[in-house]
């Protein structure tokens, strides 16, 4: 029986709710927290009905809490919100969305290290993804740690989630929004890229608490823990994916077991640089060259 809380977010997408069942069916939680928002349009109504269905009947011994929503709330707030909502009598979670399917190491992985790291107010959030696996297979250490937050498949603390800045308040604190991307790699084009991007997020013209989440592990000067291995393998890149579109070269990467062998204990607790500066050059902020072919990409419609 595997006994961390886990918090699951299905939609209207039953085939990839089954999936993730069927891999919490192999590990039999004791404890699930399961939220799904309303429908958008009627034709959402079918498959959200499918969706939960699945959930609704749990074939092992589990405590399960419904958070089933009438109307539509939109992605972000029916997330955080759930978080929010399960951390009322948790200490510690395990957070999965539909298209979030994961490795069965990843769950031992952040019982593990929510055990390890619970006092340690440096550690805010542990990252199912490895985004590049080739970075880290070389390295002696069984994870390593990033300042950049990952949600497909993350586990945290209730401690941790009382920082959370849901309306990025802290964009508004002078000092705050001055240095907080000076810490990040490439000081001067991160502060550019995620001011921007983040005001945008405050200004409702992205719909994203991930986002924000990351914020307020800069704003604490928090880090992720990342696992040697990729552990989850997002599949949500179709039509009906919110946030998630196209052909991103960070999805559907494969998963694989984790190397028990290596050490589990990094070497200290500070940010690992090479993987850092790899999501800013192509992930966010993107280098000169990058840039250059994201956007002959954008005009050719390839992405």
């Amino acid at each position: 029986m595997f006994n961390v809380p886990i918090l699951i977010i299905i939609f209207n997408r039953p085939d990839f709710a089954k999936k993730v069942y069927e891999a919490l069916s192999e590990l039999k939680p004791s404890k699930l927290f399961v939220i799904s928002d309303g429908p958008r349009t009627l034709d959402d109504e079918k498959d959200i009905l499918l969706s939960r269905n699945i959930f609704n009947t749990i074939t092992w011994n589990c405590e399960v809490k419904y958070n089933y929503l009438i109307a539509n709330i939109g992605l972000r707030k029916l997330i955080s919100g759930g978080i929010t909502w399960a951390f009322q009598n948790e200490e510690k979670l395990i957070i999965l969305e539909d298209d979030c399917i994961p490795h069965p190491d990843f769950f031992t992985f952040c019982e593990d290290l929510l055990i390890k790291y619970q006092d340690d107010n440096r550690i805010m959030t542990i990252n199912g993804c490895n985004l590049n696996p080739n970075l880290s297979q070389n390295n002696s250490e069984l994870f390593f740690f990033s300042k950049y937050a990952n949600s497909w498949g993350w586990a945290t603390w209730k401690r941790a989630w009382k920082l959370f800045d849901s309306e990025l308040v802290g964009l508004e604190n002078k000092n705050s929004a001055k240095n907080f991307a000076f810490n990040l790699p490439y000081r001067y084009r991160s502060a550019l890229y995620w001011h921007y991007k983040l005001n945008e997020v405050k200004n409702s013209k992205i719909n994203s608490w991930a986002y924000r989440w990351m914020f307020t592990l800069w704003l604490n000067n928090g880090l992720a823990i990342v696992p040697h291995s990729n552990l989850i393998q997002n599949i949500g890149n179709d039509k009906r994916s919110t946030n998630t579109k196209g052909n991103l070269h960070y999805l559907n990467i494969c998963t694989t077991t984790l190397n028990k062998n290596k050490s589990k204990d990094p070497l200290c607790i500070i940010a690992n640089l090479y993987y850092d500066k790899w999501l800013e050059d192509t992930i966010y902020s993107k280098s000169v060259i990058n840039r250059f072919n994201w956007v002959v990409k954008k005009i050719l419609h390839i992405i």
